[in-house]
C-alpha cells in the first residue's frame, strides 16, 4: 500500500460499491469517482450500449485505457466496475494506488438487489430467476482469484452501507488506535488517530441514535472544526445544530446549562438524539453534565480537542459544573457512548495549554508507571517541540492507564480516586488564582510531593526529579504569595473531603501512591506557606 489517501473499491455488481464509496468519500473528505460513469463520460455511451456495439473485449478496452489514466490520482475513493480486476495490469494500477478492498455478497444478495434490472447488467443481460443465480455463481467463482488479491475484504450481505463504510475505515486505517473502556453495558472505546474529525458521522452510525444532533462547542474551536464535524454528521444522515459557550472555566455554571438544554428543545432533540462535546475539558464536563440530565440521559460523545482533555478529562464519565466555592460540585458519573482523539487538532493548541495538559500527563507517571515518568524526563523538550509521534505516544498509554482505573472503579469508590494527586490542592488553586486547571494541577502536584515527604512516604530525591520535571515543562512548581488560609478554605468544599477531613492522594515512590485522610492540619499549612 502507498500514502497516496486513495482507497480502491472492488467487488461484484450490487456489492454496494458506488453507494460506499460516496459515503467514504463524504465521510474522509475525498474525492469520489465511478470508473463505469468515467467510461460513459467519455464515450458519452450508456454501459449497456457499449456492451452492444462493441461486445465485452471492445468494453473492456476501454475500461483499461480509464483505468490505467488513474494512476496519478490522490485522495480518491475510486468505484470499479465488476469486471475490471480480471486484467493484471487493471489490478495493478489498482494496487498502486492505494489500500484495495474488495465489497463481497452472499449470490442470493446479489440476485435480490440486481433483480429487475437485468437491461442495465449486460453481464446478466437476457436471464430470469434460477439462470441468473446460476450467471451470478459462475461469475462469482471465476473472478474469486482475482478479487483475493485485495487487501482487505468487506461483506456487504447483512449491513447497511453506513456500517460497510465504517468497516472499511476501521479496517484499512492503520494509523488509529482503539482502546476499551469496559464498563459492561456502558462500555465504550477510544478512538486515537491523526485527522480522524471527519469520521464522526460515521462511527456514529454504529449506534442506536436518531438523527438531531447538538454540537456544543466554544466559539474559537467551532471556528475551526465546526464545519468539518457537521459535514461528516450530515453525510451520515444526522442533522446537526451548533450551541457555542465562550471560553473559559468561568462558563462552566448551571446557568450555561441551562442555555444548552433551551439548545436541545429548540433542535427538538429526543432521548435518542447525541450530543457532541467538541472542545476542551470545560466543554467536555459541560456538554457532558447537559447531556447526563436532559430528560434524564441523552447519549453523548466527547471530541477532545485540548491535550488535557485527551489524556484525562474526556475519558471515565465524570461530568460536572462549577459552582462559586468549588469546581465540579454539582455533577455525574455519566459515560460517554465515544470518545474520538484527532491528534491533529494538538496543532492549533497554544503553547501555555499544552503545557498544562503535560501536567496531567506527569500526574499519570507519578501515580501509575515509572517508565512513562522517565520517558518524559528524556524527552520533555522534544514533546514541548510538538513531536508527533512522541504526542501520540503520550495521549495513548495515558488512555490506556486511565481505561484500566475506571474500567475497575467506575464511580471513584476505590482505585480511581489515584487519579486525583495534585487536585485536592490543585483546584483550590485554580479557584482562587484563575490559572489553567494543569498549571493549578502541576504546583499541587508538588505540594502534595512534599506532604508525602514531610510523612516519611516520600524520599527527597523522588520530589527533586517531580519538581525538575514541573520546572522544565515551564509549569509552576508552587504558587509565590499564596494565601494559604484562604486555600484551605476553600479545600474544605473539595468534593474528596470526607468528615471535615482532607483526603490527599499522597506518593509514596514514582509509580505509586496512597490514600490519606490523616494529614495534619499543620503540615497541610506548612507546606503552603513553604
Amino acid at each position: 500500500m502507498n500514502n497516496s489517501g486513495n482507497i480502491v473499491l472492488v467487488g461484484f455488481m450490487g456489492t454496494g460499491k458506488s453507494e460506499v464509496g460516496q459515503i467514504l468519500a463524504e465521510g474522509l473528505g475525498k474525492t469520489f469517482v465511478d470508473t463505469d460513469a468515467m467510461i460513459e463520460a467519455q464515450t458519452g455511451q450508456t454501459i449497456p450500449n457499449l456492451f452492444k456495439e462493441k461486445g465485452e473485449i471492445g468494453f473492456r478496452a476501454i475500461e483499461k485505457e480509464v483505468v490505467l489514466s488513474l494512476s496519478e490520482f490522490k485522495e480518491h475513493v475510486v468505484a470499479t466496475g465488476g469486471g475490471s480486476v480480471i486484467d493484471p495490469e487493471n489490478m495493478a494500477v489498482l494496487r498502486s494506488l492505494g489500500p484495495v478492498v474488495h465489497l463481497s455478497a452472499d449470490p442470493e444478495v446479489i440476485l435480490s438487489r440486481t433483480d429487475g434490472d437485468a437491461g442495465g447488467r449486460p453481464m446478466l443481460k437476457n436471464l430470469k430467476g434460477h439462470d441468473t443465480l446460476h450467471r451470478i455463481k459462475n461469475l462469482l467463482s471465476e473472478r474469486a482469484p482475482h478479487y483475493g488479491k485485495a487487501d482487505i475484504t468487506v461483506d456487504t450481505s447483512t449491513v447497511d452501507t453506513f456500517d460497510v463504510a465504517r468497516q472499511v475505515i476501521q479496517q484499512i486505517d492503520n494509523v488509529s488506535r482503539t482502546i476499551h473502556v469496559d464498563l459492561d453495558e456502558k462500555s465504550y472505546d477510544i478512538v486515537i488517530g491523526d485527522s480522524v474529525l471527519p469520521r464522526i458521522g460515521l462511527m456514529l452510525r454504529q449506534f442506536d441514535l436518531t438523527s438531531r444532533t447538538l454540537i456544543i462547542t466554544n466559539p474559537g474551536i467551532g471556528d475551526l472544526y465546526g464545519n468539518v464535524i457537521r459535514t461528516s454528521l450530515r453525510s451520515a444522515g444526522f442533522e446537526p445544530a451548533i450551541a457555542e459557550v465562550p471560553d473559559g472555566e468561568a462558563y462552566k455554571t448551571l446557568e450555561s446549562a441551562s442555555k444548552i438544554y433551551d439548545a436541545m428543545l429548540n433542535h427538538r432533540m429526543d432521548r435518542q438524539s447525541p450530543v457532541v462535546a467538541l472542545g476542551g475539558g470545560v466543554i467536555g464536563d459541560l456538554a457532558g453534565y447537559a447531556a447526563a440530565t436532559f430528560m434524564r440521559g441523552v447519549p453523548f460523545i466527547q471530541v477532545p480537542t485540548s491535550l488535557l482533555a485527551q489524556v484525562d478529562a474526556s475519558v471515565g464519565g465524570k461530568v460536572a459544573v462549577d459552582l462559586p466555592r468549588g469546581k465540579n460540585l454539582i455533577g455525574a458519573f455519566y459515560q460517554p457512548k465515544l470518545v474520538l482523539i484527532s491528534l491533529d487538532t494538538l496543532e492549533t493548541l497554544s503553547d501555555r495549554e499544552l503545557r498544562a495538559g503535560m501536567a496531567e500527563v506527569i500526574k499519570y507517571g507519578v501515580i501509575d508507571d515509572v517508565d512513562l515518568f522517565t520517558y518524559l524526563e528524556k524527552n520533555m523538550e522534544a514533546i514541548l517541540n510538538r513531536d508527533t509521534e512522541m504526542l501520540s505516544h503520550l495521549v495513548a498509554r495515558c488512555c490506556e492507564i486511565k481505561a484500566e482505573v475506571v474500567s475497575a472503579d467506575e464511580r471513584e469508590e476505590g482505585r480511581r480516586a489515584i487519579l486525583n494527586f495534585g487536585h485536592t490542592i490543585g483546584h483550590a488553586i485554580e479557584s482562587r488564582t484563575g490559572v489553567l486547571h494543569g498549571e493549578a494541577i502541576a504546583s499541587g502536584m508538588v505540594y502534595a510531593a512534599k506532604i508525602a515527604q514531610e510523612m516519611d512516604l516520600f524520599d527527597e530525591d523522588s520530589v527533586e526529579r517531580l519538581i525538575e520535571l514541573v520546572e522544565r515543562t515551564n509549569l509552576p512548581a508552587g504558587c509565590m504569595g499564596l494565601d494559604s488560609e484562604k486555600i484551605m478554605e476553600t479545600m474544605k468544599y473539595d468534593k474528596k473531603t470526607v468528615g471535615g477531613h482532607y483526603r490527599f492522594v499522597l506518593p509514596t515512590c514514582l509509580g505509586g501512591v496512597t490514600m490519606r485522610g490523616d494529614v495534619p492540619t499543620e503540615l497541610i499549612r506548612g507546606v503552603l506557606k513553604g
